[in-house]
């Protein structure tokens, strides 16, 4: 199974991305040079049901024919983003959490730098390193009628893109590596057998792999303060174990308007992934049918404090796969404040 799941903890994204306005398909790097940034926070409440939610009160399952328990769970999560913008405005460093989502993952910190070189032209590289204790996933997500221990994901990640308003062409890489990978070792059912899986299966259970993005992007103006953004990639993941590669296409829209101190986003976005060979605990190739719906209230400067805004965000995410263990789904709302400088 591959292991990257979206989280809320990658809503700051959304937020950094509401702070964009309108005018997004072409626009300078800052208003003025010099150190500018966005830090926040956000409280609200997070209803997820998936097998790889390392809550404790998900730590253990009778069986392989259910998608987890359902977990509710108050969250709490601050957000910035720092950029330092050179003389000629057409220059960017910046560290922290970006607008662009590269990979739909959990949280994202990127230090990068971002290059105007005209209008419409930029260029922008970025790398993701690993943040220890960030990412956790379950050492052997088959292990049932016992509890399951929980392992760190080691993750650094890069990317590259160019643009030309209104696309914007971008490829992303990324390493995972299990610190403590155990997928199938502990496991009685394996080809739907009541025996331990083999050597053999439980290598091709390794989620340890790398992943390879390109994406397509373009931003389209409707009437005044309104525009619609399209996306689409395609992603592969070549992991050691094969029955934990695949191939995935996405496709996304999102139509976003401002008006006055105004600003809401919602988005739907699509992504079909198949994978290479069969899952020798279910004995079934796996596929994924992931649909993910997402909407964004942004209020400036509420009580007239400047460079605030007020933020109200809602998501649901549903995973439809051919094997009833994989699938997921999550609902989140949270509300918070920003401070742009």
């Amino acid at each position: 199974m591959f292991f990257k799941h979206y989280s809320v903890l990658s809503l700051p994204l959304l937020l950094l991305s509401s702070l964009l306005g309108s005018d997004a398909i072409a626009k300078p790097l800052a208003k003025h040079a010099g150190f500018s940034g966005t830090m926040g926070i956000n409280a609200g409440v997070n209803d997820t049901q998936s097998q790889f939610n390392i809550d404790d009160d998900n730590e253990q399952t009778q069986d392989l024919n259910n998608p987890g328990k359902e977990v509710t769970t108050a969250v709490l999560f601050p957000f910035f983003r720092l950029a330092y913008t050179t003389d000629d405005l057409q220059t960017q460093y910046f560290i922290g959490q970006s607008p662009e989502n590269i990979l739909n993952s959990a949280i994202q910190y990127e230090i990068g730098v971002t290059h105007q070189f005209d209008k419409r032209q930029s260029m922008t590289f970025a790398y993701v390193p690993h943040v220890p204790f960030l990412k956790e996933t379950w050492s052997d997500p088959f292990l049932t009628d016992a509890p399951r221990e929980q392992t760190d994901i080691d993750s650094s990640a890069m990317r590259v893109a160019y643009k030309f308003a209104p696309i914007q062409v971008e490829y992303s890489y990324a390493s995972y590596s299990i610190e403590d990978e155990q997928s199938g070792s502990q496991s009685m059912p394996c080809n739907n057998q009541s025996r331990t899986c083999t050597a053999e299966e439980q290598a091709s259970l390794n989620r340890d792999s790398d992943y390879h993005r390109l994406s397509v992007e373009s931003s389209i103006p409707l009437w005044q303060g309104t525009y619609a953004k399209a996306n689409v990639f395609y992603g592969t993941q070549d992991a050691k174990g094969e029955s934990q590669s695949f191939d995935e296409f996405h496709y996304s829209l999102s139509i976003m308007t401002k008006y006055e101190r105004h600003f809401v986003s919602v988005q739907a976005a699509f992504t079909d992934r198949e994978y290479d060979a069969k899952n020798p605990i279910f004995d079934e190739v796996q596929e994924d049918n992931v649909a993910h719906y997402s909407f964004l209230y942004s209020y400036t400067e509420p009580f007239d404090i400047k460079g605030s805004n007020l933020n109200i965000i809602y998501q649901n995410k549903e995973n439809d796969a051919n094997i009833e263990f994989y699938d997921s789904s999550t609902n989140f709302v949270s509300v918070g404040m920003s401070y742009s400088f």
